[in-house]
Order: structure tokens, then sequence, then C-alpha cells
């Protein structure tokens, strides 16, 4: 088990991390994107299932062809950064919540991401972040599209 320190964070840190996050994906910075995410602990990988395919991952290189793709392990990433995304727009369904003790906080909601054509694409997301060395981090990504009931029902 790992015997990092974890620190205490506010929400409006999360918050600003969100809009981090959506701004390294509206600039294509998979840099800066990766660098939002806890890949440093080996006995608690990141848990990442992003929006556009079912395959789970749980380190850097999986997290990051879903974001660019050129990774033979992924052959079906259709590099997410790519599509031109000019915004992203986060409504947190309650949160960012503080998770008990303390030391982080988890959020739920959905985003729009929109392209340059100001077409849109609404997902679900949940997120869980923590704090190390002053960084906020985030260790769960789950995103799926957005369910919507059949036309008539």
């Amino acid at each position: 088990m790992s015997d990092r320190k974890f620190e205490r964070m506010t929400k409006a840190e999360v918050v600003a991390a969100q809009r981090t996050w959506a701004k390294c994906v509206t600039e294509q910075d998979i840099d800066g994107l990766l660098a939002l995410y806890d890949f440093d602990a080996p006995d608690e990988p990141v848990l990442f299932k992003p929006t556009l395919t079912d395959i789970i991952r749980l380190d850097r290189a999986g997290v990051r062809s879903y974001f660019v793709g050129g990774d033979p392990d992924y052959p079906n990433d259709a590099c997410f950064l790519e599509r031109g995304w000019k915004a992203v727009e986060f409504q947190s369904a309650a949160g960012p919540i503080l998770k008990a003790g303390g030391l982080g906080y988890k959020d739920m909601g959905h985003y729009t991401f929109i392209d340059g054509e100001g077409n849109s694409t609404r997902a679900d997301y949940t997120f869980a972040y923590h704090k190390l060395d002053g960084r906020v981090l985030i260790s769960l990504h789950h995103s799926s599209l957005t369910w919507l009931p059949p036309p008539g029902d």
C-alpha cells in the first residue's frame, strides 16, 4: 500500500481543475490533460472509462491513447481531442461533494462538448479527485453518452 499523503482541498480547487480539464480538451493539450490524472501509484491505478469506447483504462498509455490515438494496444481509439471541441460545459448534479474523511471530492453530472460548427455532444460523467503535492488530481473518470428515451416514449 502506498504511503502517499493526501491533502485537504476546496470545492473551488476542484472546479478550477474541471475548468483546466475543459481548457486542455479545447486546446488539444494532451500533456496538460494527462497531468491532471494520478498515474503515480501502482497499487491505486487511475480508473478511466471514457465516453466513446467501452474499454476501461488503468494507466497513462491507455488514457493517452483515448485522447490522441496511436497505441496499437487500443486500435479503435478515434482521437477524442481531434474532434475539434471548442467548448466543454460541466453541469454538476450536486457538487462537487466532499468525500468522507475530507481528503477528496466526487462529482457527477452532465458535460456538453461543442464543436467548431456548434454541434453538441452531451455525456454523463463521474469524477473523483484528491490532492497530492499541492495538485488536484483525477483518480476516477467515468463518462458515457447520455441515454435519451426513444422518440415517442
